[in-house]
């Protein structure tokens, strides 16, 4: 099941005891969105492509005191809706949470107009957010619990690809965390840092040789978890991984974060090059010829000796 499927599932559940919950949408073609629709018709409010318009639409929900939940592909709920959701949920402090969808390359070979490569930076970039990024689908539904039990300005980064389930799965005390950490941390190991897809390539480093790699799952980067730096302070250095443009990325923020904690510990980002992708492949392969590949991380961890 894909991570988008159970993270409406537990909308709906919530469905059956709280009315006040209102879900919007700006696409059709998901099962669990189907389920909703016929179940709740009341509380589901489909938009259209005019996502301006939704995020409109929810912030008056959210006046109003709802539960309000909006759904759409990344590249449009991000960029497209950007100003709404910074003059609605954001000027206003309202508790209205974002589904994106097929954030980075997910939706491979539609070309750049469909990828979501610089979401991330953006919504770090709006005051009060919290942003989520779960590697799997059990992580995808504790966030949704999470939400529906203490609604807030939440930017959900779910993947579209079926993700495989996390080993030891994450449990609820690492969604409070924000983070889960793979591996004991010591002088001689380098951590890897990542979210969502990307984070399961890390995971295989990590299997592969555990004496040399720690892996760190950044399950929420927004507001920024400060046990991190307590946590990995003794490392060897630390790789940051995400399938993001440069600017604002991923490692930005983990910079700033451990600044903001006095750490400056050796830092090499590892995300998609400045540049647009028209090329066709599939996803995989368009990691793999922008530098995103297993042996592309694995090459990049030889380098941390050199970095001062």
């Amino acid at each position: 099941m894909l991570q988008r499927d159970i993270f409406i599932k537990e909308i709906t559940k919530s469905l059956e005891k709280n009315k006040n919950i209102y879900f919007l949408s700006a696409d059709f073609g998901a099962a669990a969105l189907d389920e909703l629709r016929e179940k709740y018709p009341e509380n589901f409010l489909h938009c259209g492509i005019s996502e301006q318009a939704m995020m409109d639409v929810a912030t008056g929900l959210a006046l109003e005191g709802k539960k309000v939940f909006v759904y759409a592909m990344a590249p449009f709920l991000s960029l497209r809706s950007i100003e709404q959701t910074k003059c609605g949920p954001g000027l206003m402090n309202l508790p209205i949470c974002l589904i994106s969808v097929g954030i980075g390359l997910g939706y491979a070979d539609s070309g750049p107009t469909h990828y979501s490569t610089e979401d991330f930076a953006c919504f770090n970039a709006i005051i009060g957010t919290t942003v989520y990024t779960p590697s799997d689908n059990i992580t995808a539904k504790l966030i949704a619990n999470t939400i529906l039990d203490e609604p807030k300005f939440s930017y959900v980064r779910l993947d579209r690809d079926s993700l495989p389930l996390v080993n030891p799965e994450t449990i609820n005390s690492d969604i409070k965390k924000g983070f889960k950490i793979f591996g004991d941390v010591d002088e001689n190991k380098i951590v890897i840092i990542s979210h969502g897809k990307m984070f399961h390539k890390c995971l295989e480093i990590f299997k592969s040789e555990p004496k040399k790699f720690t892996c760190v799952d950044m399950i929420r980067s927004k507001p920024f978890p400060k046990e991190l730096s307590k946590s990995i302070n003794n490392c060897k250095g630390i790789i940051v991984v995400d399938e993001q443009s440069p600017s604002g990325n991923l490692s930005s923020c983990v910079f700033q974060g451990f600044s903001s904690e006095n750490y400056f510990p050796k830092i090499i980002s590892k995300c998609l090059p400045e540049k647009y992708v028209f090329e066709n492949g599939g996803r995989d392969y368009l990691l793999d010829i922008n530098g995103l590949s297993i042996n592309d991380i694995k090459e990049t961890s030889t380098r941390i000796n050199n970095v001062k």
